[in-house]
């Protein structure tokens, strides 16, 4: 109830990925209420084999994907992103192949319309987590299997022996996906043997796919942990933390540091200052809430987006008002075009040092007076946290 009514509280930008994410798991369901998938399982009522039957295993693993990818929307997962995307306009080639868009206008339409939102608003899955290429590795691996299976058992009779039962062309699937091959089944069929060609060639590629996403994280991990010798890491409470790799957020630090104030950075990749060998580095997404949560971004003094890039200090802004405890959140802008923009996700602080200095510099030029008092006053209500 509690995640319910924050939900409700979002703004329908905060909220759009959570409802295309219930969207696509209700697509999945719908799919196999189209196909009598649900029925078929309560009732333990099995098409033979045959043409239902191999519709009924499609429409199974379709279900399955549709869900699992739904729920990694859900976690704005950029991986989970692509592959609904992937899945959904699968779907709809397949029903406007087989003349059944119209069979079902509910399913066929809302899928048309969460594969069109899903394309529009691409940029707010960024996330890129273990637990993404997790569910990512494992729906793959469970397509892949559902694959074999289904072939070598479509397929039974040009084995030798014959395979004749799910079970035997579950363990013949393992077999060969794991590259044992105990030889105690073969094809002898020129069909059999290419199908079994195809789940080998996949079966390669899924797993360096499925091990890579699981595993290349966590070696980025441990390898920039061990290129950055200097790197401190220690519980943080009442700190000031810092996203981006600038001159500004450089300079910010040097300032910081020199009235004793305790920063942390949140950057891409590592890099150094000089004069300086205790920075307290965190390689991460800074739009990722995962990573605010894990500097404690909640008990933070402010969070300070100070990237190059003034989309990416909008998303950091828009990461940070979705914590359980909202951080002070302070944004530049290095665009003058994108004042408007970063205004909208209400930064508490939003400075333009580039607009604030081209003023300057034409005041100047020009022989207009510059009055300190009344240009900062200025100043602060145009670039600063004034109304969207």
């Amino acid at each position: 109830m509690k995640r319910l009514r924050r939900l409700l509280e979002l703004s329908p930008g905060k909220a759009l990925p959570w409802l295309l994410g219930a969207l696509v798991i209700v697509i999945g369901v719908l799919d196999g209420v189209d196909s009598g998938l649900w029925r078929t399982l309560l009732f333990d009522q099995m098409p033979p084999i045959g043409p239902l039957f191999i519709l009924w295993i499609e429409s199974l693993l379709w279900t399955l994907a549709l869900v699992l990818f739904g729920i990694g929307l859900l976690f704005r997962s950029r991986l989970s992103w692509f592959m609904a995307l992937l899945a959904l306009a699968g779907r709809l080639l397949w029903l406007a192949d087989t003349g059944r868009f119209w069979a079902d206008p509910a399913l066929s339409l809302s899928a048309l319309v969460a594969g069109l939102v899903l394309l529009k608003t691409g940029n707010q899955y960024r996330r890129s987590t273990l637990g993404a290429g997790t569910l990512f590795a494992l729906t793959l691996i469970i397509l892949l299997l559902g694959y074999a299976v289904l072939g070598s058992f479509l397929l039974g009779d040009q084995f030798t022996p014959p395979i004749h039962s799910l079970i035997t062309a579950l363990y013949f699937s393992v077999v060969t996906l794991s590259t044992v091959g105990y030889g105690d089944i073969t094809p002898h069929s020129v069909e059999a043997r290419l199908f079994v060609s195809s789940v080998i060639v996949l079966g390669l590629t899924v797993l360096a796919v499925a091990l890579s996403a699981i595993i290349l994280p966590v070696l980025q991990r441990r390898l920039e942990s061990l290129l950055m010798p200097n790197r401190v890491m220690r519980p943080r409470r009442n700190h000031i933390l810092i996203a981006g790799n600038s001159s500004l957020s450089r300079n910010t630090y040097r300032e910081l540091n020199a009235r004793k104030q305790k920063v942390t950075f949140i950057v891409s990749e590592p890099f150094e200052i000089a004069g300086e060998n205790k920075l307290d580095i965190v390689i991460g997404d800074p739009t990722d809430i995962e990573v605010l949560r894990n500097v404690q971004a909640g008990s933070a003094k402010a969070l300070l987006a100070l990237s190059d890039d003034d989309s990416e200090n909008a998303f950091v802004v828009l990461a940070a008002k979705e914590l359980e405890s909202p951080v002070k959140t302070v944004a530049v802008v290095h665009n003058a075009r994108n004042l408007a923009r970063l205004r909208r996700v209400h930064p508490d602080i939003l400075l333009a040092p580039q607009v604030m200095g081209g003023r300057v510099l034409a005041m100047y030029l020009t022989g207009q007076e510059v009055d300190a008092s009344k240009f900062w006053d200025e100043f602060l209500t145009e670039a600063g946290s004034g109304p969207a």
